[in-house]
């Protein structure tokens, strides 16, 4: 039986030679359906950048999202999930 996802997954890749860091992160459709306004003003932050060939959407309604950013990976991703833990 396959695994429901109902959180974002995210990783952080860096270029073997350039050393740039990319972000990843999957969008469950579980999550979308509950949080999509949430992730419509996170993906519209002008921090987070992307092209519309760093997104790749399947049949079931989710998407995979590589983006980059001036600030930290990691600290833009915990902006999108921060409204969900509670944490300010």
């Amino acid at each position: 039986m396959a695994e429901v996802l109902s959180e974002p997954q995210f990783q952080i890749f860096t270029h073997s030679k350039t050393g740039v860091k990319t972000g990843r992160i999957y969008f469950p459709a579980l999550f979308l359906a509950d949080y999509h306004v949430l992730t419509t003003q996170w993906l519209q932050r002008k921090e987070v950048l992307f092209t519309p060939q760093d997104l790749k959407r399947y049949p079931d309604g989710s998407f995979r999202l590589y983006f980059r950013t001036n600030n930290s990976l990691e600290t833009e991703y915990l902006q999108l999930i921060k409204p969900l833990t509670g944490n300010k």
